[in-house]
This record gives C-alpha cells, sequence and structure tokens, in this order.
C-alpha cells in the first residue's frame, strides 16, 4: 500500500467516523424519524402501535448506517490505516474512549469469522480426506 492511499484511508476514516457520530444522528432526528412517522401514521399491527413500529423503523436506519460507516465498514473499505483514522476522530471529538466500544464490536467480529473460517477449512480437511480413502 502506497503512503498517498494510506493517507487516503486515514482521512476516509475520519471522515466516516465524524460522518456517523455527528451528522448521521442529524439527519435521523431531523428528517428520517418525521419521514417515517408520516408514512406510518396511526397504525397499529398486533400489539405494536405506531410509535413502537416508528422506534423499530428508526433503529433499523440507524444500524444501517452504523454497518456502512462503523468500524467494519471502515475496515472493509479503508484497512487499518482507516481504523487509525477512526480512533483520531474520536480524539478531535473530544474523547478517546469512545472509540472503545467500536474496537471491541469490531474485535468481536474478527474472532467469529477467524472461528468460523477455521472450522471451514477443517471441514473441507475432512472431506478432502474422505474422498482421498
Amino acid at each position: 500500500m502506497g503512503a498517498k492511499r494510506a493517507v487516503g484511508s486515514f482521512i476516509a476514516g475520519i471522515i466516516m467516523t465524524i460522518v456517523l457520530v455527528v451528522i448521521v444522528p442529524i439527519l435521523v432526528d431531523q428528517y428520517i424519524t418525521g419521514y417515517i412517522q408520516d408514512i406510518v401514521g396511526d397504525t397499529s399491527v398486533m400489539f405494536l402501535t405506531s410509535d413502537v413500529i416508528v422506534t423499530i423503523l428508526v433503529w433499523a436506519v440507524i444500524l444501517g448506517f452504523m454497518i456502512l460507516l462503523g468500524a467494519g465498514g471502515i475496515l472493509r473499505s479503508c484497512g487499518v490505516f482507516g481504523i487509525l483514522g477512526l480512533i483520531v476522530a474520536y480524539y478531535i471529538m473530544g474523547d478517546v474512549t469512545d472509540a472503545l466500544l467500536p474496537l471491541l464490536i469490531l474485535c468481536a467480529m474478527l474472532l467469529v469469522s477467524w472461528i468460523r473460517d477455521k472450522k471451514k477449512e477443517k471441514k473441507a480437511a475432512a472431506k478432502a480426506s474422505d474422498y482421498g480413502e
């Protein structure tokens, strides 16, 4: 990876984190929640009131943004330098300890992915040895 690409990934990590932490909550609060409330109206389904339905849909939107712009999205699109940008973005916003939860979730995701890959490798090796006999 060249220095230019590393700096670009670093800056992209900073920007993605700031967008997720600052701009997305404003968008969700100012625009998306009102839009969803208008769409849902005064509807109730089974035991869910319209307020609960709106809350569920708003959380689905927030989770979508988190998947795209969170630590996992930064790692997928920007790599390790993007994660360093995430840490710097939290430092710029005032508290590096706020970066702890995204990093812990990222570590858990990587651990689960590694375990899944190891199980697949074992299964493939066992299947290959069964065909070899």
